[in-house]
């Protein structure tokens, strides 16, 4: 200790240091007292012990005496006082390592200057003997744990960390789900739990682009890492994934991926989403409807962005499982929405792995301007629309005034965090304010009895003015639901959102009504901050999670006509089979059971031996006819002989047996008719495991139909689909269009629903490029012309139509047809068949973009009927006709002639390769 001859003070030591990895060496950093420095210290002694028995841990055949003696080292990238720091390999411990789940006890002293050089280990009682008055005192203890090293999984990264990687993973999505856990490799049970951490994304410049700030652990699953990235990814960009963990003893460490999202055409919603603001009931209406007919069968995600992050933060606020065996048309509610604040929606599918797909967004933000109060809690609201009231509005916090003698003005501190906002808030209550039904309905109310009530109330006269009943009711769930011990989200123009509890809730009859109305009044404290996270936290409006099985389960009748015999030729089998044909891609269908089933049989009826234990066995010809023989037919159903009456009708009728087999023991010419229970489910096995991202230029020319899909040739040169791998075009991002002037070139992007049409200028080249839209499909539909204003010319210039102002029941009657010139066709029934044969040319045959790919000929089926109902809509509206280049052709208002062109088309794709 400190004294005439040694004036050093022992060291300032924590009592835990963070854990480490158990076969790497751990450093106990501690501080020096403010009477010493490090040039009167000599060395470090350290002991160190088993927390559980108190044993000295240290290698006795390195130190006989229980004491290491040790340099004093100095961490430079410590600016603290705690920058020294001594260290404890594992080889300093008896058995060479530090074991699972023991803490250890360290203690430091240190050994001044004054002291004589310590030589030799094995000497080293004698030391310690000769220079104890050169020793300061022993420090507090210190804990110290070794732990395994932990490891980082996270889904949809093969490796740990592929920090020191050139790997690239690619996810599907503009939305990034971190999902993972921490673990252990070895195979002893380890008590270190994840206690939190942080999910960082960083450009290409090492810019963060997110910061999650510190997320903790799940208590129940304590390992578990679940975070969703709210930052709006830009697609096709290349970032890195930083994950920052800490365990519950203090050991951190950094992990990093790099990843690029790709999100167009993979997983595509085939769908338009539109959003609408309801002031009226303070609501957001967004609407998800299909593009098709085709039946949706998975997870739908709708994700909400605002002018508050300049809407660089996108936030997931519904996700359900949609499987009614119907087309999408969803349409949900958001009562969170803030007046005064811009958003945008999005919608995309989770399948049954969690990985998402193509967003779909409404292109231009929409707000919201609210005229009244309204709470909301729960996926109900009430609307404070007649007098409503706010008398004060204050912010609480925690300030103390404290007056002295000697000075003339107190001293006012403010003591903590606390900063809350409460106001008084009163207003009417009648079922008027609810005339959408948005908080109840006279149908929830009455239910069954709404009928009755109804008749009452014409019969009395009674109307929803004075209608003392229903406001009776209405007040009645009012009263519930401001009573109700639960948050509440306020909004109003005024104040905005606030997340508040009622409190001091009271009713006020109006007596000049007769009490038919009553007033409230509540006092209203705020509890939290608005965020979507808290408002599911309170339950103000849930989000939702995806399901991991994708199943819908619907009944079908059916009918099977052929010839069956044994087990191997099951009815249930072969229905089936010709399920499995009808079954559409990424989709799995299965016949649970039959619920209902008639079977007529076609041959003719054979004996039959019944055994007196009442089985049935088809009589051989070598049998002898006895009176235990009857004549019918035999069938198996789960199982079990039935034996059929020679008629051959057998229809089962009991609903709850629930039939797996059906057999015929001899050949049997039958017709089923059944009503089958079956399941479709999402068949996950089809999922890429690994992607490849390529960004590629191509090129296509020739000459076009005006019925010729140009995506869908450049979409059928890229497919292919092989067992181990596919590959297929996701996006066409620009085109860039040569030919004549005058080609005409109809474009439908990603934004729109409608086909645009496009004449190529002066200089031959058209440019369709959007950074926020993708080129849909595009076709050449002829050439434009333009009319001819010089007529004492002899004929028009290739660019100029003529219109010769005649008219004709018929092209053929027309023997000298001039140059680029109109006509005009009467329409009668004679004339219809000979123009249509006239003007084949214009509905040719496409020679060159044949699909050969049984897929890609659904790809484009839906903008391919939208052009094809425009291009004949185009010409059942078109009279007249135009001798162009020696052939007829139809002659559109926009004077355009619907004739083949010649061009070259330079596009920008996005190609997707896939690894089963």
């Amino acid at each position: 200790m400190a004294g005439i001859l040694n004036n050093l003070y022992p060291p300032i030591v924590d009592t835990m240091m963070p854990s480490f990895v158990r076969t790497t060496a751990c450093k106990v950093y501690f501080s020096l007292s403010s009477y010493n420095d490090s040039a009167d210290i000599q060395n470090v002694q350290v002991t160190v012990s088993n927390q559980n028995s108190s044993l000295t841990a240290l290698d006795p055949t390195q130190y006989p005496a229980g004491v290491k003696i040790t340099s004093l080292n100095v961490d430079t990238d410590i600016e603290s006082d705690d920058r020294y720091y001594i260290t404890i390999s594992p080889s300093d411990l008896k058995d060479g390592a530090f074991e699972i789940n023991q803490y250890y006890k360290v203690q430091i002293r240190f050994t001044g200057t004054g002291a004589a050089a310590f030589t030799s280990s094995t000497k080293v009682a004698a030391w310690l003997t000769n220079n104890q008055a050169y020793f300061s005192e022993w420090s507090t203890v210190c804990l110290i744990k070794g732990i395994q090293q932990p490891l980082i999984y996270i889904k949809g990264f093969d490796s740990n960390d592929t920090s020191s990687s050139t790997e690239t993973v690619f996810t599907v999505s503009e939305v990034v789900d971190v999902v993972g856990s921490m673990y252990y490799d070895e195979n002893e049970d380890e008590d270190e739990y994840l206690a939190s951490y942080e999910v960082n994304i960083y450009d290409s410049n090492s810019r963060a682009v997110y910061e999650s700030g510190i997320q903790y652990s799940n208590e129940y699953y304590p390992n578990e890492i679940n975070h969703k990235v709210k930052a709006n990814l830009t697609n096709t960009t290349e970032y890195t994934l930083s994950i920052t963990y800490t365990t519950n003893n203090g050991y951190s460490n950094t992990v990093s991926y790099t990843f690029m999202t790709v999100s167009n055409g993979i997983d595509a919603l085939n769908a338009t989403i539109s959003v609408e603001a309801d002031e009226e009931n303070g609501r957001m209406i967004v609407t998800v409807v299909s593009t098709d007919t085709t039946e949706f069968l998975s997870n739908l995600c709708i994700r909400r962005t605002s002018s508050e992050s300049n809407f660089t933060i996108w936030e997931d606020v519904y996700i359900s499982l949609i499987n009614q065996g119907s087309s999408l048309n969803l349409t949900w509610y958001d009562y969170t929405v803030e007046s005064g604040v811009w958003y945008r929606y999005c919608a995309q599918k989770i399948n049954a792995k969690g990985q998402r797909g193509t967003i779909i967004t409404n292109r231009y933000p929409v707000m919201i301007y609210l005229d009244d109060i309204f709470l909301t809690r729960e996926g109900m609201q009430i609307r404070i629309k007649y007098d409503p009231n706010i008398s004060s509005f204050k912010t609480t916090l925690s300030e103390s005034r404290t007056e002295t003698i000697g000075s003339k003005y107190p001293y006012i501190r403010r003591n903590g965090n606390v900063a809350y906002r409460q106001f008084p808030i009163s207003g009417l209550v009648t079922a008027f304010m609810d005339e959408d039904g948005v908080f109840i309905s006279k149908d929830s109310t009455f239910g069954d009895n709404l009928e009755y009530y109804e008749e009452y109330n014409e019969e009395n006269l009674i109307t929803d003015y004075n209608d003392f009943v229903y406001e009776r009711e209405f007040r009645k769930q009012v009263m519930d639901f401001l009573y109700a011990n639960k948050a509440t989200l306020f909004r109003s123009l005024s104040e905005g959102n606030i997340l508040v509890r009622l409190m001091d809730v009271s009713f006020t009859p109006n007596a000049t009504l007769g009490r038919m109305l009553y007033s409230f009044s509540a006092t209203a404290y705020e509890i939290d901050e608005c965020s979507l996270d808290n408002f599911e936290k309170y339950g103000i409006q849930t989000v939702g999670e995806y399901s991991t099985y994708i199943e819908y389960t619907y009944e079908q009748k059916g009918q099977l006509a052929g010839t069956y015999v044994g087990t191997t030729q099951d009815v249930i089998t072969s229905i089936q089979s010709e399920i499995d044909l009808k079954t559409i891609s990424g989709y799995i269908e299965t016949i649970y059971y039959l619920k209902w089933l008639r079977i007529e049989f076609q041959g003719d009826p054979y004996l039959i031996v019944c055994g007196k234990d009442g089985s049935l066995t088809p009589a051989t010809a070598s049998d002898t006819v006895t009176e235990n023989m009857v004549y019918g037919y035999i069938v198996y159903i789960n199982n079990e002989a039935i034996l059929v009456s020679p008629r051959g009708y057998y229809e089962l009728l009991d609903e709850d047996t629930e039939v797996i087999s059906v057999w015929f023991p001899v050949s049997s010419e039958v017709i089923v008719d059944y009503i089958g229970y079956i399941s479709e489910v999402e068949d996950t096995s089809s999922y890429a495991s690994r992607l490849y991202y390529y960004t590629r230029a191509g090129q296509l020319w020739g000459t076009f139909d005006t019925n010729t899909s140009l995506s869908k040739q450049i979409y059928t040169k890229y497919y292919l689909d092989y067992k181990a791998y596919y590959q297929k075009l996701t996006a066409i991002d620009r085109i860039t269009v040569e030919s004549s002037p005058g080609a005409v070139v109809y474009v439908k992007d990603s934004f729109d629903d409608d086909y645009y049409r496009h004449v190529v200028g002066p200089t031959g080249i058209l440019d369709f490029y959007d950074d926020e839209a993708t080129i849909s499909a595009f076709y050449f539909c002829g050439m434009h012309l333009n009319p001819m204003t010089d007529e004492t010319r002899l004929e028009p210039e290739d660019d100029e139509y003529y219109d010769t102002g005649i008219t004709v029941y018929s092209l053929d009657s027309i023997t000298n047809p001039v140059k680029n010139g109109v006509y005009t066709v009467a329409a009668t029934e004679s004339s219809e068949d000979e123009t249509d044969a006239a003007l084949s040319a214009v509905s040719a045959d496409e020679d060159s973009g044949e699909v050969t790919v049984e897929e890609s000929e659904t790809i484009y089926d839906e903008d391919e009927a939208t052009y094809t109902l425009l291009l004949s809509e185009i010409v059942s509206d078109s009279d007249q006709y135009i001798w162009y280049r020696g052939q007829w052709y139809t002659f559109t208002s926009d004077g355009d002639v619907l004739c083949p062109v010649e061009g070259l088309v330079d596009y920008i794709y996005e190609l997707i390769k896939g690894e089963y």
